[in-house]
């Protein structure tokens, strides 16, 4: 096979820099109205006290909108087509890319006026022979944490290159 070159070795030892994002009570009801939420606790602070919360609390997948934050840190010419970030792009003798596992971990909810930092790295990268040829897995794992340390979600995306 071969597909991983020295080149993709090295790219895959690098470290990313970490992203904070502050939560408000605004971002959550934006999120909860897209995704068809209508529960009171994401949009009215008294109600999501009454449930138990010191603020309005977000739906449990709000934490994609921080990793959508931190990627847009990139200017758009250093995005790819699918508009992901050039910088997660392996440099592999590859055409094609699609989507492949994601498997998300729920941790603590997300309230207004949480901090939440983004941390991102290379969970594996490796090879294997489809019928169409060699395939690269790239999964990359990002951890959100607030600002007490406790985790929020954890995610890890595979993209597969042939």
């Amino acid at each position: 096979m071969g597909v991983i070159t020295d080149e993709a070795r090295r790219w895959a030892e690098r470290e990313y820099p970490s992203f904070d994002y502050r939560v408000t009570a605004s971002d959550i009801a934006k999120f909860a109205q897209a995704t068809g939420e209508t529960n009171p606790i994401h949009f009215v602070r008294d109600a999501a006290v009454a449930a138990g919360y010191p603020d309005v609390v977000a739906p449990s997948l709000y934490p994609y909108v921080v990793r959508t934050h931190a990627s847009a840190l990139d200017p758009f010419d250093q995005l790819e087509p699918d508009g992901s970030p050039t910088a997660d792009v392996p440099p592999l003798p590859t055409r094609r890319a699609m989507a492949g596992e994601t498997r998300v971990v729920v941790g603590e909810r997300v309230v207004a006026g949480d901090t939440i930092t983004v941390t991102k790295r290379l969970a594996q990268m490796y090879e294997k022979e489809g019928r169409s040829g060699p395939l690269v897995f790239v999964e990359m794992e990002f951890t959100f944490t607030n600002q007490r340390g406790e985790l929020v979600a954890r995610e890890n995306f595979t993209r597969i290159y042939r």
